[in-house]
């Protein structure tokens, strides 16, 4: 999992106590829509970030895409030096969805980007670990939100 985040650096973010949702897209898995939300409010909330339905100093939303890719891996059989006879190379390939998470996080009164964290890993096809990656990734973005002035 690679994990990213970046803000304005001009940004004061001690008076920012509140924040509101705008989802302008949402995840193609519901379940994983509430999850993502689930865990972005829990993180603002141990953060000492309260919740409103509209009007917050802050607004927060998400947009998430998937990408197909494959994964290619060779594996030589005999070694380096034992390939007198000939050596066998097998190859297989994989098909690889990597998903791509990005949390916007913007001053609701000027509409100006405070503060983006982004997360890229592969999508699994069991939900159980595409819900602890989805945790993982909220975690290491807000580690160390709010940024310091």
């Amino acid at each position: 999992m690679k994990v990213s985040t970046d803000y304005d650096r001009a940004a004061n973010f001690a008076p920012l106590k509140s924040y509101s949702w705008r989802v302008e897209q949402q995840l193609p898995n519901p379940l994983n829509a509430q999850r993502l939300v689930d865990a972005i409010d829990a993180n603002l909330k141990a953060k000492g970030f309260t919740k409103v339905e509209s009007g917050g100093d802050l607004t927060v939303t998400y947009h998430a895409a998937t990408d197909k890719s494959v994964d290619v891996q060779s594996f030589q059989s005999g070694g380096p030096y034992s390939c007198w006879g000939g050596c066998t190379t097998s190859t297989t390939v994989t098909p690889v969805t990597i998903g791509t998470l990005i949390v916007d996080v913007v001053d609701t009164k000027t509409n100006k980007m405070l503060w983006r964290g982004n997360a890229t890993d592969t999508v699994s096809g069991d939900p159980k670990e595409n819900e602890a990656k989805i945790q993982e990734a909220v975690h290491k973005m807000f580690e160390k939100f709010p940024p310091k002035a």
